[in-house]
């Protein structure tokens, strides 16, 4: 993760969100330091081509509400 980004992943938390849904575009360094600072991070299942669980890819769902 860009050093010089990090505070906006950590300034996040003031907004209290109930999920975060991320994709691959978003970077498993800046998705792995939201499960680190215990953020609600939907995990996917890595399935259809997504190479990683940590983050929703091809054919997961999220529900909210």
């Amino acid at each position: 993760m860009n050093p010089d980004r990090k505070h906006i992943v950590k300034g996040m938390g003031k907004f209290n969100f109930k999920k975060v849904a991320c994709n691959h575009c978003t970077g498993a360094a800046a998705v792995q330091k939201m499960v680190d600072l215990g953020y609600p991070v939907v995990r996917g299942a890595a399935r259809f081509g997504s190479k990683s669980d940590l983050y929703v890819g091809n054919g997961d769902t999220v529900k909210f509400g």
